[in-house]
């Protein structure tokens, strides 16, 4: 759901912009403001992955994500796009360090190689399918964007749903993983 939402907004954002006739370096700073706000985000994952419980961590990543979206149900313009991708990339890399190193340290070692392959298999489906889906909501009248933002905020409150009621919300902090069961 994190990443169909992540897709979702930042193609839309894009594919929006350059129909409109958004200069491509314009669009091109974009992605490097998200990048470089993910690079800010990743200065904090490592402190915030041993401080906050996991579960804690990636609810609130999650309610961070949708919460920087939802302007753009509403508002289209360059400056708000910008905005709140730039929020959307802080809190990324505290997520996939919390939520990937829980999988992976929970996976025996023996099985390491099938949840990847799992795991990255399913992403990449649904991530490859998004673009596609992304195009065509832009391409359908009174949708657009403003449809293509839904579809992201939709998938992050999933997203965060799962992780509040669901057995997520209890990992604990890395040290206690071992003693963490889903």
């Amino acid at each position: 759901m994190v990443n169909i939402a992540c897709v979702a907004s930042i193609t839309g954002a894009q594919i929006m912009l350059a129909a409109r006739g958004t200069r491509a370096v314009m669009i091109g700073l974009l992605g490097t403001a998200m990048g470089v706000s993910t690079l800010v985000g990743s200065l904090l994952a490592n402190k915030l992955v041993d401080m906050v419980p996991t579960g804690r961590l990636i609810a609130g990543a999650l309610a961070l994500f949708a919460v920087s979206q939802m302007p753009l149900l509403f508002l289209h313009s360059y400056a708000a796009i910008l905005i709140c991708q730039i929020l959307a990339g802080l809190p990324f890399p505290a997520l996939n360090a919390g939520l990937l190193g829980f999988l992976y340290g929970k996976t025996p070692d023996n099985m390491q190689g099938r949840a990847s392959a799992v795991f990255e298999t399913t992403v990449g489906i649904l991530g490859a399918i998004v673009p596609a889906a992304v195009g065509w909501l832009l391409q359908q009248p009174g949708l657009g964007f403003t449809a293509v933002m839904g579809m992201a905020v939709v998938c992050a409150m999933a997203g965060l749903v799962v992780a509040l009621i669901g057995p997520l919300r209890r990992i604990s902090t890395p040290d206690q993983w071992s003693e963490s069961e889903l």
